[in-house]
């Protein structure tokens, strides 16, 4: 008899990986994840994500590196032991049920406090807050998108996702909006 797999929190134990041998996977070394002990290689990102991931990571570092926060680091840059404060994913086609089940469940497990689930598809965000190890979701208050973690930052929903045929404004743009450096 076959056991359907449904989510990757179903893979049998027996064909599922350490975190040692992922690290030490050659594979590791390309955009990838071990998620619930299975290796899972990431396609290429499209246009969108690429450009949205861009905003939010230099918009993020301008703010933290101006508030002297801690660092921001985006993906694959380097191996860091124990969980981010927060975590941002960036909704592809092909991670949509990895990134809005899998991630979010072991992100709160292993007490990442604040996780942004940004959809570029559906032009929308969650984000989400650590009660007790879930991730719950918050609130977001008349398009604007506001950390709990990184007090003082946010960001305006149109500034991410614009209306068609409007420009985004530049990252020091929004930077300079009252309050954020």
């Amino acid at each position: 008899m076959v056991t359907p797999i449904y989510t990757l929190f179903d893979t049998p134990v027996k064909a599922r990986m350490s975190a040692e041998d992922y690290i030490a996977s050659p594979q590791s070394e390309q955009k990838s994840d071990l998620i619930e002990g299975v290796f899972v290689m990431a396609s290429p990102a499209p246009f969108e994500h690429e450009d949205v991931q861009g905003m939010l990571l230099t918009t993020m570092r301008l703010f933290v590196n101006t508030n002297r926060l801690g660092v921001v680091l985006g993906e694959n840059e380097v191996y860091v032991q124990g969980a981010p404060d927060l975590a941002v994913e960036i909704i592809s086609p092909s991670s949509r049920q990895y990134d809005s089940v899998e991630k979010l469940v072991n992100c709160g497990r292993f007490g990442v406090q604040e996780y942004w689930l940004v959809d570029p598809i559906e032009r929308m965000a969650t984000l989400y807050g650590n009660v007790n190890g879930q991730l719950m979701a918050l609130p977001v208050q008349e398009g604007v998108l506001r950390s709990r973690r990184l007090p003082g930052f946010w960001l305006g929903l149109e500034w991410i996702f614009p209306a068609e045929g409007a420009a985004r404004p530049s990252e020091l743009e929004i930077a300079r909006e009252p309050g954020l450096i």
